[in-house]
């Protein structure tokens, strides 16, 4: 098979907003696949993620110390690439 009909098979069209307050993600055919809010829970020690979305926006103001929610996009733009 040749290689660009291989991924033309199992390859979508996407478009993905990365945006302050939510992230979008839409798919050819399907349409908004994802709409969730761009947060972030972590663990403060190990770095390990624990929620994202409407998940971790739930915890907001909510968590002992050892874990904070972050919103890592401010002003359009990635502000915590951690």
């Amino acid at each position: 098979m040749h290689l660009s009909r291989f991924f033309r098979t199992f390859a979508h069209d996407i478009g993905i907003d990365l945006g302050t307050a939510n992230t979008m993600v839409w798919v050819q055919g399907k349409g908004l696949v994802i709409s969730e809010p761009s947060v972030v829970a972590r663990h403060k020690d190990t770095g390990a993620i624990l929620a994202v979305g409407s998940e971790a926006k739930r915890m907001l103001g909510k968590t002992p110390v050892s874990i904070e929610v972050i919103r890592p996009l401010r002003d359009g733009v990635i502000a915590d690439f951690d």
